[in-house]
């Protein structure tokens, strides 16, 4: 028997965009969502200095919470937390209940960003965690571009990767090429969230939140404009693999059963040597 999941992401307009963020936590609990993915710190959108209060003490961290609890619908946002040695680009995934269900640092700072703590909160630097049965982890805009800890979440069973970003690209070519190809490699669903600048113009911010399946299929997008949408979908759907005689049709049930099988981390030595300069 499948499991639903009804997954909402979120395109956020700049201004006001902390009550915007509520809003869209309000408007996604009341459309029956699961859960709501928001866009990358909107407390540094909104003009605040990063790290001025720890995660549990944080003003925004509080509004969301409490609007996830009105609301009946998990939260996965991401806000600058003060932490021991500075501060952190900081994911975190609350459950319909208010509880803080898990916390992620964001790994690959953007330039400008070098100044933010990566170390782990938990030891564990690609956390996977468990929201209602969906194995579920978090990435955040710059991390995009690096596919081995994509890899990390699909080894460890991932479901699906929340991303929340502020990224940008000209035509948006580029980055949907990469989301693809992160959701198809690991077998797992990809949802991000990010901010829209009214109307859309080359090199601004894009808005297209959005779902994409296994398979490399959009499957929910709020297209060039400030909303909410809402994709639902079986978690553990994998995409199958195109055999249909035996052995191959029960060695390969589907694409991310071949993949883990065919993989060879025996040769891949070089991807955790230091690059030469």
């Amino acid at each position: 028997m499948t499991r639903s999941f009804r997954l909402a992401v979120s395109s956020i307009d700049k201004q006001n965009c902390v009550e915007h963020c509520v809003g869209a936590i309000v408007e996604a609990g009341t459309r029956g969502a699961d859960l709501v993915v928001l866009p990358e710190e909107p407390d540094i959108v909104s003009g605040a200095e990063p790290g001025v209060h720890a995660l549990d003490k944080h003003p925004v961290f509080e509004a969301f919470r409490s609007a996830g609890i009105k609301a009946k619908i998990a939260v996965v946002a991401s806000l600058s937390a003060k932490v021991q040695g500075g501060y952190a680009n900081t994911g975190f995934l609350l459950s319909g209940k208010g509880k803080l269900v898990g916390v992620y640092r964001k790994k690959h700072p953007a330039p400008s960003e070098e100044a933010i703590v990566t170390a782990p909160a938990s030891g564990d630097p690609f956390p996977v965690f468990e929201l209602d049965g969906v194995r579920l982890g978090i990435g955040m805009c710059m991390d995009i571009h690096f596919p081995e800890m994509f890899r990390i979440y699909g080894l460890k069973g991932a479901d699906l990767v929340c991303l929340p970003t502020m990224y940008l690209d000209y035509t948006g070519d580029m980055l949907e090429s990469i989301e693809k190809a992160r959701a198809i490699d690991s077998q797992m669903y990809f949802a991000l969230s990010r901010y829209i600048d009214r109307p859309f113009l080359a090199g601004k911010n894009m808005g297209y939140a959005k779902v994409i399946a296994p398979d490399g299929r959009v499957i929910a997008s709020t297209g060039h404009k400030d909303g909410v949408a809402i994709a639902e979908f079986d978690p553990k759907w994998r995409m199958p693999f195109w055999a249909t005689e035996e052995p191959l049709k029960s060695m390969y049930p589907d694409l991310r059963v071949m993949f883990d099988r065919i993989r060879r981390p025996d040769l891949y030595g070089e991807l955790v040597k230091p690059k030469q300069r």
